[in-house]
């Protein structure tokens, strides 16, 4: 009875975790047509310390995608579009693997992970967006390939305008 009652509760937990991670446009219904104002901080590797500049960024839903317009208001030459697909039925962010996704009441998150180049060397991205009614934040964590630690290397703050 032990070994049924475990493994029913192993079922449902295995069944409860993959259905929160996966992702639908309909989730992010509620940044369509926004505007907001915020900072992005991050880790300058030239002087080591964290920099902060301002920043606006406006998002909408357009098909099945989802546009984020960013603007730098002090560097107007690193400002970007990017437009992003939600893909292989829900289990991608873009190009980004979806590791977790929860809901609650009062907000959303979303953990990805990709794999890229930071400084020069190769290293695993996870990137955590936090969503509420009036804030997002983004903040993205580093892990070289040779070791376990992470380490944050930007975080956007945005407030709903």
């Amino acid at each position: 009875m032990k070994t049924l009652a475990t493994t029913l509760l192993l079922l449902f937990v295995t069944l409860f975790t993959n259905a929160q991670d996966i992702i639908k446009l309909s989730n992010f219904e509620g940044i369509d047509n926004t505007s907001w104002k915020g900072k992005l901080t991050y880790k300058d590797y030239q002087s080591g310390k964290q920099e902060t500049i301002p920043c606006t960024m406006q998002l909408k839903i357009e098909g099945d995608k989802i546009v984020f317009n960013q603007q730098y208001t002090y560097e107007p030459t690193k400002n970007n579009k990017s437009i992003v697909k939600i893909k292989k039925t829900g289990t991608y962010f873009g190009n980004e693997k979806v590791v977790c996704f929860t809901r609650n009441k009062d907000s959303q998150t979303l953990v990805t992970l990709y794999r890229g180049r930071d400084n020069g060397k190769k290293a695993n991205m996870y990137v955590t967006r936090i969503l509420t009614d009036s804030t997002y934040e983004v903040t993205k964590e580093v892990q070289y390939l040779d070791t376990k630690e992470k380490f944050v290397r930007n975080t956007y703050s945005y407030t709903k305008l």
